[in-house]
């Protein structure tokens, strides 16, 4: 009997050189474009004014993501304050996207990944990765991911972006 995995689905993990530094910049950045509560959290997106800057400050980590070049195509912030929550979605069929975690508490509900397929007893997967203040999480924009409800005082950020490779373009 031969058993397979014909499929696979790659999550980069990319953890942030100077992140101090880096975060400093990139908050100064984002006091220019103001989060609006949305639903049941707070973003800028929409904004179309950050994908310049935050190409420019994290030049270094994407550079590791593709040999042909990326090109952003859309970059945001979420805040979760006590409470607030994301349901799960998507962010398109084509390209990549990325999560950098800005500020992030080790207790902070992190992002949980579901598996596009149904597995053999026909349940649904979940996958919830490790990660720390200044950690980039890459993944197909077709994977569906969510965040569970803040409970936290300590106001969870992220920085969101969708990405297109060389071969994409």
């Amino acid at each position: 009997m031969d058993i397979t995995t014909p499929f696979k689905i790659e999550f980069l993990k990319i953890k942030t050189k100077n992140f101090a530094k880096k975060k400093k910049l990139i908050i100064k950045e984002l006091k220019k474009h103001p989060e609006e509560r949305q639903r049941s959290f707070n973003s800028n997106r929409g904004s179309g004014k950050l994908s310049r800057p935050f190409s420019k400050i994290f030049s270094e980590e994407l550079s590791q993501i593709s040999f042909h070049g990326i090109t952003i195509t859309d970059t945001w912030s979420v805040t979760y304050d006590k409470g607030d929550f994301h349901v799960p979605h998507n962010h398109g069929s084509v390209g990549y996207a990325g999560i950098l975690y800005l500020d992030f508490h080790k207790n902070s509900p992190r992002t949980t990944y579901i598996q596009p397929w149904n597995n053999e007893k026909d349940k649904s997967l979940l996958y919830t990765p490790d990660v720390k203040a200044g950690d980039m999480i890459i993944v197909p924009k077709f994977i569906l991911h969510y965040s569970e409800s803040n409970l936290l005082s300590f106001k969870k950020r992220i920085i969101s972006f969708d990405f297109l490779t060389g071969y994409q373009r």
